[in-house]
């Protein structure tokens, strides 16, 4: 299992919804339409997530927030609503709610939420959520070899590829100035890494360390996110609020996936890289800051700059350092070293004896494409470290196994090809069918690749569906 959610809503359809969408991704899952039940449950039961209604009779979305970092304060929470609005959102994560989500919502895009709160427990931590994220580094021993570690010892970026190499044997002169970065690449490739790395063997590496995940950000959250706002700047902003670039002043600022920025926004981004100084929403006062912009984007900035998405004058003034992080694709000869860096991590993680690699296993790795890259490579082998438990010797059978390789992304893939032009409700239809005939009839798997509750499939009308989907149909309803 990847991890304990207890998720607490009043809508029972909602709740059965949310518990068979994460148990069929590997969560071990409670649900409680009562949070006082749920709170309960937590006394004797620890859980690593709390995904929580905001609007609940018992207790409020805020009650159960302030509960779990009263009472369990190593646990995440996030927050969802149908009444949402820009003031309370601010209000949520400036408490310390992982994550806001507003209904309605796509079932992945409540599993990207929590896949993204578990990931980003990780060392290669390349997920950050939308709240504003303050790290503090710590003095530590240097690691060996083919890592460059940070000051705290935990940010590695490992790799003896000589294009790798060159992005280290560059690090310390780009760490040495206050120029801003721009650090372009696939995602999962250790853009966010690196970017700490710079940070952290600056001169600024006692000063705030601030990440903001700019394409996770609510539209309305911009730029009051960024810069902070005033009191009555908008309808309930009972209170003045700081921005990243306030929390951030001295120190670094982070905006990952900065071509995800609403245009409109990018102009007042552009004026803080220029003079040096912002306005609060609602303000007319400009505030100094001394910051330093690192921006990532996994994104082909020169087509978002012809789309008009994306700000030419903003990309040259933050392409003073331009860094591209290669694909792991592009340097398979690092995949073994990867691989037992995490092989060391998740044992030690878990406490487990020390573990090998099958060369079987190795060989098969070498040769994937790692659409995913290194976070697709690390959790192949956190799968293996768990799956293989008391074994020395992690095999294909611990990685590989046909429950996980159905959900692959190659199948994904396949799912989505070949479908011509058509209306969104046929589109739907045709992909329900070929994630059926792809998984021979099987409702729960289908419904995993398209990130839909098999209900849904069950709904569809059975003129649509393989003939032996409808044998089963009505073999079931006899």
């Amino acid at each position: 299992m990847k991890g304990k959610v207890l998720v607490v809503d009043d809508d029972e359809l909602l709740l059965d919804f949310l518990q068979e969408n994460l148990s069929m991704n590997d969560y071990d899952v409670a649900a409680f339409d009562s949070p006082v039940q749920a709170t309960s449950h937590m006394e004797e039961n620890p859980v690593d997530l709390v995904v929580t209604d905001v609007k609940m009779n018992e207790m409020t979305g805020d009650d159960v927030l302030s509960h779990v970092q009263k009472n369990h304060p190593g646990t995440g929470v996030i927050m969802m609503t149908g009444f949402g609005n820009v003031a309370h959102a601010v209000r949520a994560l400036q408490k310390g709610a992982f994550d806001y989500i507003t209904k309605p919502f796509k079932a992945k895009e409540i599993l990207f939420r929590v896949d993204r709160y578990f990931d980003s427990d990780f060392e290669l931590n390349v997920f950050q959520n939308n709240r504003i994220d303050r790290t503090t580094p710590k003095k530590g021993k240097d690691e060996a070899n083919s890592e460059t570690s940070s000051s705290s010892g935990k940010i590695k970026f490992i790799g003896d590829d000589p294009q790798i190499k060159k992005l280290l044997n560059i690090l310390p002169s780009i760490a040495q100035n206050d120029a801003p970065v721009m650090i372009q690449g696939e995602s999962g490739t250790g853009k966010e890494v690196f970017a700490h790395l710079i940070h952290d063997k600056s001169a600024r590496s006692d000063k705030p360390y601030i990440k903001i995940n700019c394409a996770n950000l609510p539209k309305e959250l911009v730029e009051s996110t960024l810069f902070g706002h005033v009191k009555g700047a908008f309808t309930g902003a009972i209170s003045d609020r700081e921005g990243a670039f306030h929390e951030a002043d001295g120190g670094t600022l982070l905006l990952d996936e900065i071509t995800e920025i609403d245009i409109t926004v990018q102009a007042k981004l552009l004026r803080v890289l220029q003079e040096k100084e912002f306005y609060r929403v609602g303000s007319q006062k400009p505030v100094q800051c001394d910051v330093r912009i690192i921006a990532t984007s996994n994104r082909n900035i020169a087509q978002a700059i012809a789309d008009d998405q994306f700000r030419e004058d903003l990309y040259y003034r933050l392409n003073v350092f331009p860094i591209s992080i290669p694909a792991l694709r592009n340097r398979k000869g690092d995949i073994p070293l990867l691989v037992q860096h995490f092989v060391n991590h998740y044992t030690d993680k878990y406490d487990l004896e020390d573990k090998e690699v099958s060369d079987e296993l190795m060989d098969h790795l070498m040769g994937k494409d790692w659409h995913g890259n290194v976070r697709e490579l690390e959790n192949k082998i956190h799968r293996g470290v768990i799956l293989s438990q008391d074994s020395s010797v992690i095999t294909m059978n611990h990685v590989v196994k046909n429950l996980f390789a159905k959900v692959d992304i190659e199948v994904s893939g396949e799912v989505l090809s070949d479908l011509p032009l058509m209306s969104i409700e046929d589109m739907e239809l045709q992909l329900i069918k070929k994630a059926l005939e792809h998984t021979q009839g099987n409702q729960k798997e289908a419904a995993k690749i398209l990130g839909i509750s098999d209900r849904t499939i069950r709904k569809r009308p059975l003129n649509y569906l393989p003939i032996w989907v409808v044998f089963n149909f009505a073999g079931t309803n006899r």
